[in-house]
């Protein structure tokens, strides 16, 4: 199942993180953690929402921890849902 939400969602999800970074290497990193922490976790998505918004709100906490980690940003500039 992970192989084939990889290849439909990988380039939704590495495009989000590029507009959110604005650095392609970071958003390649980030986009791999992602379905790295989707597979950890698969079992508790529930089909509440849309896997790509799930997949989205993964990437949007892993860029946050990110930034936290190297005081990039304040986290003003992240939107509170993901598009």
């Amino acid at each position: 199942m992970i192989e084939e939400l990889y290849q439909t969602y990988f380039h939704d999800v590495y495009l989000y993180l590029c507009s959110l970074s604005k650095d392609a290497s970071l958003a390649e990193e980030l986009t791999q953690e992602t379905f790295f922490r989707a597979l950890k976790s698969v079992k508790n998505f529930h089909g509440d929402c849309d896997i790509r918004v799930w997949l989205c709100q993964i990437a949007k906490n892993l860029f946050l921890t990110h930034c936290k980690r190297s005081d990039r940003f304040t986290g003003d500039e992240i939107p509170e849902t993901v598009p």
